[in-house]
């Protein structure tokens, strides 16, 4: 009889052996609200100037429970508007679905295709919208926790801006505007060569002038700028002003000469100045001559390529005065400023005394 208790024991603890080998330990039961999809990020709005809002985002690319995403079936938008007088922006929200957005097909290697994704609505200027936007499983259920929300406010296109210039200055573009209204913002657009339109920034929000220096000698740039009016965090775009190109030019002079120095020669007044041609910047001179009695300089030369020079235009017993200044490669070929002034009297040649006149005294 104990032989058989002690077979029957065995048996009773293999069984159970078995089953524990069968069914592996038990766990805590995994959530489905967890393997829902995470939350949508970087929602954000535009607006268009004709009253279009388009709702931008990324889709998740994990789950509610921070693991890798695999099941997202489609994106729901839902909305509510109110009347701008009395909206409470911390008051409950009653939603309606207003719309379906499909994810895109992931490229090669990836589980989920983030994006972006966006939701066009038409506003009225009158209004103000709440949107809520999350991600839904391929058994229509989103996590509670995954929706984000945003407030539109819709808004008239303001006009265009006044008083919009930009000029070209040395190295730079010189951009400037007139202030908008309190509720407004200027918006400045420029367009480099071979890029798309990029928006620069004001060094300070309250300026109504900005310096691009982003710009290459000899190319040509677009610039443009339009008003955004601005309510919560919704900006409405106007019309662009009339584009404007600017060339950018050198405009800055070379160093000037450094010395100069004047004397008579055979062939009249030879000037010889400071060599400038270690820079590379320099395509030639200028000479300047003032005779004595005159109030100011005269060019008396073309663009002179070496640093020496002849004038034969001085009249024996004269004084002269001579100043030269370095020209620039650039095409507004910029000049330095004077160098020293250099003076020099032409001397006076000698000439023979005049023979008397004889006359026979016998005629």
């Amino acid at each position: 009889m104990m032989a058989i208790n002690h077979a029957l024991r065995v048996l009773t603890v293999s069984a159970a052996l078995l089953v524990l080998i069968g069914c592996g330990v038990k766990t805590h039961p995994y959530p489905e609200s967890s393997a829902l999809p995470g939350p949508v990020r970087n929602l954000a709005q535009s607006q268009t100037q004709g009253g279009r809002l388009f709702l931008t985002w990324l889709g998740p690319t994990q789950n509610a429970a921070g693991r890798p995403l695999t099941n997202l079936e489609r994106f729901e938008v839902w909305g509510a508007d109110y009347p701008k007088k009395g909206f409470c922006e911390g008051c409950p929200v009653s939603y309606r679905k207003v719309g379906e957005v499909f994810p895109q097909i992931p490229a090669p290697g990836l589980l989920v295709n983030e994006g972006p994704y966006a939701f066009g609505y038409d506003l009225n200027p009158e209004r103000v919208y709440r949107f809520k936007v999350a991600g839904f499983s391929s058994r229509g259920a989103a996590n509670p926790n995954s929706w984000r929300e945003i407030t539109v406010y819709g808004q008239a296109p303001p006009g265009s801006p006044s008083h919009f210039s930009a000029a070209a200055e040395d190295l730079a573009t010189r951009i400037s505007w007139g202030k908008p209204q309190a509720n407004q913002k200027v918006e400045i657009q420029k367009l480099a060569p071979g890029h798309d339109w990029v928006v620069l920034e004001p060094s300070k929000p309250q300026d109504n002038f900005l310096l691009d220096l982003d710009v290459v000698y000899g190319r040509t740039y677009g610039y443009r700028a339009r008003l955004l009016s601005l309510e919560g965090d919704s900006l409405t775009p106007g019309p662009f002003s009339r584009e404007i190109q600017v060339r950018i030019e050198d405009l800055t002079p070379p160093r000037p000469v450094g010395f100069l120095d004047a004397s008579m020669s055979d062939s009249g007044v030879s000037l010889r100045w400071e060599n400038l041609s270690e820079d590379n910047e320099v395509a030639g001179y200028r000479v300047y001559r003032r005779l004595a009695g005159e109030t100011g300089f005269k060019l008396i030369s073309g663009l002179v390529p070496v640093n020496v020079y002849t004038d034969n235009g001085v009249k024996p017993g004269e004084t002269a005065y001579y100043e030269v200044t370095a020209v620039d490669k650039s095409p507004a070929a910029n000049e330095s400023r004077p160098s020293p002034t250099a003076s020099v009297l032409a001397a006076v040649t000698d000439v023979e005394p005049e023979k008397p006149v004889l006359v026979d005294p016998g005629l």
